[in-house]
């Protein structure tokens, strides 16, 4: 069955591949008709009361001390998913030599799990916004130093054991290198297909209800193997869908069990059993498993090796929530800094800038409090949930959407400000009308703690960027606005909108990290 599973598994991942675009395109067309609709008259807006305490929870917030806090949360979540991926990967390392007679010695337990290990650097980049290229940085120098462990550990073996060393024990190094490109290429080539930054909003829910549909065509050929060598089921099969008669048997209620499965992440999500990032994390381990496990059942065929494989890989899966959420808990233990509140505006339209300020700003702020932010279809893949998702393919996305004045004092009362699990904060996105989305800029502008609008590509058809301006300059004290601007931003239009006394910070950002982490600092200071 080896050969089925390989089949199958890739059978999974391309659909993925296939599906996630197809889905976040529709989902995108469905918020973007959803925004240029009209319900009736424009939602009244509230009268300016002025700019609300700087700390109205009596706590400080200093820059310095929250990067300080931060680069230590850092350090202290890459021990807490290396350490949680290195000992869920044990039972699979034990038990893979003991089926092909190795030695069970630390110098080989640790050259396979300390391989799966390295599965935990892309986990750690999603869990803490780190860029793409500084996660390959990490995870280059996470490979030497295992591989310099390594060789560590076979230097100690054969101390203990009185054997002289050797230039073998060299090779180790260039071993574990070897190895890791062989075992990992395969999981890290399809974990980017579903956690490329474009479609890890919508890819995780995909491939998980694909994963369950995908036990639908893998049994129904059994099924059908079965029907056929039965006296009375021998011409039903002939006479009727004859290679797919498993499948048409099967399709129907396990895709009602794969609706079932979405409806248990969004409720899970929901109720803040796991973030979006624990789920990607999830799903990667989920990949590597089952890859592992497709391995040593082709080298290892029958049935008996098939039931031994698959309750070790469950274990080895289910270790991994558990040890992550809890090392998770350990590294945001003691005093973090006061919860603040970010409002992220931006001229709307490009996808890939927006996505980058997202993904440098706000997904960092989230360590630090809730953002909020008007939906569009320019962040959709990175603000989707399980809850929106099921509410699309059901056909219930108007109910996502603020159609009234009840709607939105009830979205601003339940609005999600706790930590998940994860210890970061969520994305309060506000898909709204085009009558609507005044009111409710005007109504988070007043509950921020800190703004920052993106005015990249501000030109004088950006009408709404010009009625956002204008409401910050005289709803929110100004030294609470960071500015993003660039060459494409109209300086003169810029000038002319908001008021001569308005003094609101202006920062250079033209897609240099460096520049990024100096607006992300000014932010902090604003909050304060």
């Amino acid at each position: 069955m080896g050969g089925e599973l390989v089949f199958h598994s890739l059978n999974v991942i391309l659909l993925t591949m296939l599906v996630t675009p197809l889905v976040l395109w529709r989902y995108r067309r469905a918020v973007l008709a959803g925004m240029q609709t009209k319900l009736g008259e424009p939602l009244p807006i509230a009268p300016a009361r002025g700019a609300r305490p700087r700390s109205i929870d009596g706590a400080t917030l200093t820059a310095e001390a929250a990067l300080v806090w931060e680069a230590r949360l850092r350090r202290r979540i890459f021990a807490a998913v290396v350490s949680a991926v290195l000992i869920a990967a044990l039972p699979l390392s034990v038990h893979a030599l003991l089926l092909r007679e190795l030695p069970v010695t630390p110098a080989h337990v640790f050259l396979d799990a300390g391989v799966a290990a390295l599965m935990a650097v892309p986990m750690f980049g999603v869990l803490t916004a780190t860029s793409f290229w500084r996660t390959v940085a990490l995870g280059l120098a996470t490979l030497v130093g295992f591989a310099a462990i390594g060789v560590v550990l076979t230097v100690v073996e054969r101390l203990f054991a009185d054997r002289p060393l050797t230039l073998q024990q060299a090779m180790v190094f260039v071993a574990f290198v070897e190895f890791a490109a062989l075992k990992l290429s395969a999981p890290l080539l399809l974990g980017w297909a579903i956690g490329a930054r474009r479609v890890r909003g919508v890819a995780p829910f995909v491939f998980a209800g694909l994963v369950v549909f995908a036990v639908a065509p893998l049994f129904g050929i059994r099924l059908t193997q079965w029907l056929a060598g039965m006296q009375w089921s021998e011409g039903l099969v002939i006479a009727g869908p004859m290679i797919d008669t498993g499948f048409v048997i099967l399709a129907l209620p396990v895709g009602l069990l794969a609706w079932w499965r979405l409806k248990v992440l969004a409720r899970s999500y929901e109720a803040k059993r796991f973030s979006d990032a624990q789920l990607l994390c999830h799903s990667w381990w989920l990949l590597f498993v089952a890859e592992h496990a497709v391995t040593l059942v082709n080298e290892r065929p029958g049935a008996a090796m098939l039931v031994q494989v698959v309750v070790v890989s469950v274990v080895a899966y289910l270790l991994l929530p558990l040890l992550l959420a809890r090392g998770l808990a350990w590294a945001y233990s003691g005093q973090r800094p006061p919860r603040r509140t970010l409002l992220l505006l931006r001229v709307f339209g490009d996808t890939a800038r927006t996505t980058a300020l997202f993904e440098r700003i706000a997904s960092r702020w989230q360590r630090f409090g809730p953002v909020t932010m008007i939906a569009a279809p320019d962040v959709v893949a990175a603000t989707v949930d399980p809850g929106d998702l099921l509410r699309f393919v059901s056909g219930r996305v108007a109910t996502s959407f603020v159609n009234s004045r009840d709607d939105l004092v009830q979205r601003l009362a339940t609005m999600d400000v706790e930590p998940d699990r994860d210890g970061r904060y969520r994305i309060n996105d506000f898909c709204c009308r085009d009558d609507t989305w005044r009111a409710t800029v005007v109504a988070l502008i007043a509950r921020a703690d800190a703004v920052v609008m993106d005015l990249r590509g501000f030109t004088v058809q950006r009408h709404g960027c010009e009625f956002e301006l204008q409401q910050l300059a005289a709803r929110t004290s100004h030294d609470r606005i960071v500015l993003v601007v660039d060459s494409s931003t109209d300086r003169a239009l810029l000038a002319r909108t908001i008021p001569p006394e308005a003094t609101m910070r202006t920062m250079e950002v033209r897609g240099n990290a460096r520049q990024a982490d100096e607006a992300f600092a000014a932010l902090l200071a604003a909050a304060a």
